[in-house]
Parts: C-alpha cells; sequence; structure tokens
C-alpha cells in the first residue's frame, strides 16, 4: 500500500501519546505502508512540524523524526516542485498548504491519510 501524509496524521503516528487519535483505519492504512509500501511525506508537512515544535506546541523531537524517516526505505519525502505547483493550480477552496499536500498526493496517484473535514468531503480519495 501507498498513502500520502498530512500533518496531523503524521504528528499522531509518531507522537505515542496522541495516537489515539488516529481513526482504527488511518492508523491501519499507515502501518501497512511503513512495513509493505511507502508513506509519501510532502515537504510542506515537515516544515509544518518544524515550525509546530519549535513553537511548542508537541513535544515531538523533530530532530528523531526526520531520522526514521531518513533510516526507512518506506518513508519518501516529496519535494515541493514545479509538477506539484502546477497541479496544485486546479485544487480550489483549500488553503495553500492543504492544496500542496493534496497535489503531493495526487502527483502520487495515493490516497491522502487525514482527519481534514474539507478533505473528506471533497471528490479526492482521502483516508480516514
Amino acid at each position: 500500500m501507498e498513502v500520502t501524509v498530512d500533518t496531523h496524521t503524521l504528528v499522531w503516528f509518531f507522537e505515542s501519546s496522541l495516537k489515539n487519535r488516529l481513526s482504527r483505519t488511518a492508523r491501519d492504512a499507515l502501518r501497512e505502508a511503513e512495513s509493505e509500501g511507502t508513506v509519501y511525506i510532502p515537504i510542506i508537512v515537515l516544515v509544518e512540524i518544524l515550525h509546530i515544535t519549535e513553537k511548542g506546541r508537541i513535544a515531538l523531537d523533530f530532530g528523531a523524526l526526520l531520522e526514521k524517516i531518513h533510516e526507512s526505505e518506506n518513508y519518501v519525502i516529496i519535494p515541493l516542485d514545479i509538477d506539484i505547483l502546477k497541479i496544485a493550480i486546479n485544487i480550489k477552496g483549500l488553503e495553500a498548504h492543504d492544496r500542496l499536500i493534496l497535489a503531493a498526493a495526487l502527483s502520487k496517484g495515493t490516497p491522502l491519510v487525514s482527519k481534514d473535514a474539507e478533505l473528506l468531503q471533497s471528490q479526492y480519495d482521502v483516508v480516514w
């Protein structure tokens, strides 16, 4: 299985005290992708996590998160590039970071694992 994650999903998956915020479907999809497939992480997700860790809003160790991602063959960071921006142009009604995260998922042809209500109500492939 291959999935793309949004910011909250990745934080909740890695922060043991927050894992209970994931739905069973989301947790199962992430575990399967982590062990047997690919978890795609848009770079904007990591930028957002860096920001909220520096602000003290979560207790996640950002350096440890990066190391885990770097060490695993099952995690792939999706860079922000012109192809992602071209996809994002056609996504309307979302905040900029959500457009870029969704565009990254669309670029890989994967479902997006997200609890975002706007995304769940959209026509896009969103898992929660």
